[in-house]
């Protein structure tokens, strides 16, 4: 299968979900694996990952674990953006294409991030990410 996209949108893609990902405690983006993919990892157990052509699926894809009904709700919403991932899909995970062509939404890439990680993350740090940006929101107020 071809590719609609370039090694330049796949270092883009890497950039932004570095960007998201750092918003999350206790979160280790790897480095780019031989194939170009980009695991994100949470005490040793990934929860999501950039894909690049994966089996030479043509793909340029977030995958992210996801709950099965999620997985169903995202694939009826958009069926031509979201996809059932070989491999992870059995287990709940969603694939979202994330090349210019597919027009990601990086704020929904987000949103998916986030869910994953509270899905696996200990409470302490799901405390800590709720306390912090209780504190931006408190800073945003008006005196």
């Amino acid at each position: 299968m071809g590719t609609s996209w370039t090694e330049a949108d796949a270092d883009h893609a890497r950039e932004r979900l570095v960007e998201l990902a750092a918003g999350l405690p206790e979160v280790t983006v790897l480095p780019p694996s031989e194939h170009g993919h980009t695991a994100v990892v949470l005490g040793g157990r990934r929860f999501a990952w950039l894909t690049v052509d994966h089996h030479d699926d043509g793909r340029l894809a977030l995958r992210v674990g996801t709950t099965r009904e999620e997985q169903r709700e995202l694939l009826a919403e958009d069926p031509v953006r979201f996809f059932v991932p070989s491999y992870d899909g059995a287990q709940g995970w969603v694939g979202m294409l994330v090349d210019p062509a597919s027009d990601p939404d990086w704020g929904h890439a987000g949103e998916l991030l986030e869910a994953a990680w509270r899905r696996r993350a200990p409470k302490r740090a799901q405390r800590a990410l709720d306390e912090a940006r209780g504190a931006q929101q408190g800073d945003a107020a008006p005196s």
